[in-house]
């Protein structure tokens, strides 16, 4: 949508008029402050993201297995102690673009990637918020602090595509709700497509299209008045519904990924694992999502009227999810900004406006001139901050790599791997749970792993014995003989390393002040030895 302010900045230009189409030189030029941002948080994602995560690298190698097999690995490849079972792939989609962007433009292409699914939530966020709450500013700061919780859930993997789609569903259904838009049959329903063979986050749109329909048809009830047209429009939004979930059925697994979510959720292993727990409101990310919820419950409690059943209900419900487990809290900023900023434009805004009118302040800024329009002096300074910005972040280059590096060694057994391919070291390996994704990368399909982020495939039973022996419980020495693990790589802070170190059968024979390996038998150490 071209602004009034735009507009004017045509009219002075000799080539066209008011109400010309703008041609793409035009269209680019028009760095206005939402696109100034947008562009500003997208360099600094890319310029300062580590690619650290361990789940991005068994993502990564399956979808290199995939692409060089044409076909889904018929049940797990990657570890020795579920090699063959069942692996429902709920993300192989998401998989081969992963690795098709690495095998194309590398790591770089992988950055690239994530910053830009990161930018398109946000954007759509920021768009739709503008929309609902016809307040720019209003839209603008909500959003700001929807985008803290949400960086803490980006890296390259699969729930990326999960934000970014539940953004496009969520933008459809409020502009159907409060712009009149007509609801695509299939948009949605093939969007779905994609969703359903990307991630398991995909029950969660059909959540919120089952949600916001209810709550839709519960308004009507409600509101008592037999409006024919808009009962139409609620039985072609339920339609929309039906054939989105019959359009979940459109993946390989079939009805088993219906299945999966609640599999997944039901798990015992959650209890460990940090993304299933509740948000620790002592990180920066969780905080500003408390304080997101503050302001959206502020927001309606000022409002100039009453919310209903779908305003109330549905960014409740993810709000609930959100302090249920922190992986849920991303998707829950995104559910309550459009509706925070809608009531705060009905409301708390216009009263501070107000007053501000009325204060010395703005009349002594009025009066200085300090509040008149720039023309196309701002498109001008933003380019001006863009291109400072970029020069800054060039500069830093080498800096930001460097502490990538530190980071990447700090986190992640790069030295070990590399020690255990020089020596040549194969059978069983025993390893933590957060460096299997990493040793997958590094040491499959030749070396396969105890275990890794895959939690599911191991299952509760699996994963509570590797945390008795990993945690050096009163019975670890009995389940770990049963492994009969040839050799180990552990961080310096297993408590499995120390009391394997005190054990005659085993020698550490690398470490790197992060990492190390321990053999098992003397043999293998002195084939070993550097």
């Amino acid at each position: 949508m071209i602004t009034d302010r735009a507009k004017k900045w045509y009219s002075g230009m000799p080539d066209q008029g008011v109400g010309t189409a703008p041609t793409r030189m035009t269209v680019i030029a028009l760095l206005d402050k939402t696109r100034l941002i947008l562009c500003l948080i997208f360099l600094l994602v890319l310029a300062s993201l580590p690619l650290v995560d361990p789940d991005y690298f068994w993502h990564l190698k399956t979808g290199e297995y995939i692409v060089a097999n044409r076909a889904l690995p018929s049940g797990d490849i990657f570890s020795y102690t579920r090699l063959g079972q069942h692996w429902t792939l709920h993300e192989w989609l998401f998989e081969v673009l992963l690795y098709g962007v690495f095998s194309a433009w590398g790591t770089v292409g992988v950055k690239l990637l994530t910053a830009a699914l990161l930018i398109v939530p946000l954007g759509l966020l920021i768009a739709i918020a503008q929309r609902v709450s016809r307040h720019a500013g209003a839209a603008m700061g909500v959003a700001m602090l929807a985008l803290i919780p949400l960086l803490g859930g980006i890296s390259p993997r699969p729930q990326l595509l999960t934000y970014a789609l539940f953004t496009v569903y969520l933008s459809g259904l409020l502009s159907f709700k409060y712009c009149q838009a007509k609801i695509s049959l299939f948009i949605m329903p093939a969007l779905m497509i994609v969703w359903v063979n990307a991630h398991g986050g995909f029950a969660i749109g059909i959540a919120l299209l089952g949600l916001f329909t209810t709550c839709e048809w519960l308004t009507y009830w409600m509101a008592g008045a037999d409006d024919p047209v808009q009962r139409l429009r609620l039985l072609r939004l339920t339609t929309v519904g039906i054939a989105t979930v019959l359009a979940s059925l459109a993946s390989p697994g079939l009805f088993s990924h219906w299945l999966y979510p609640f599999q997944v959720l039901g798990m015992t292993a959650n209890q460990v694992i940090s993304e299933w727990q509740s948000p620790n409101f002592h990180d920066l990310g969780n905080t500003v999502y408390l304080l997101l919820v503050l302001v959206f419950f502020a927001a309606y409690a000022y409002a100039g009227r009453r919310p209903d059943a779908t305003e109330l209900i549905v960014p409740c419900c993810f709000m609930f999810a959100g302090f249920l487990a922190s992986r849920h809290t991303p998707l829950a900023a995104l559910a309550l900004t459009p509706f925070a900023a809608r009531a705060l434009a009905s409301g708390a805004i216009p009263a501070i406006a107000a007053a501000w009118e009325r204060s010395r302040l703005a009349r002594w800024y009025r009066k200085r001139g300090l509040a008149r329009e720039l023309g196309r002096t701002e498109f001008a300074l933003n380019w001006l901050v863009l291109l400072a910005v970029l020069a800054v972040l060039a500069s830093y280059a080498p800096t930001f790599q460097a502490r990538e590096q530190a980071r990447a060694k700090q986190v992640l057994p790069i030295g070990a791997a590399d020690f255990v391919l020089a020596h040549g070291i194969t059978g069983k390996m025993f390893n933590n749970y957060d460096n299997g994704g990493y040793l997958i990368y590094r040491l499959a399909p030749a070396r396969k792993v105890l275990i890794d982020g895959r939690a599911d495939v191991y299952g509760d039973q699996f994963i509570a014995d590797f945390l008795d022996i990993y945690n050096g419980r009163a019975n670890w020495k009995e389940k770990f003989d049963k492994l009969a693990i040839d050799y180990a790589i552990l961080g310096k802070d297993a408590p499995i390393r120390q009391l394997l170190k005190a054990d005659s059968a085993f020698k550490e024979v690398f470490f790197d002040q992060h990492f190390s390996v321990l053999l098992r038998n003397p043999a293998a150490r002195d084939s070993a030895a550097p």
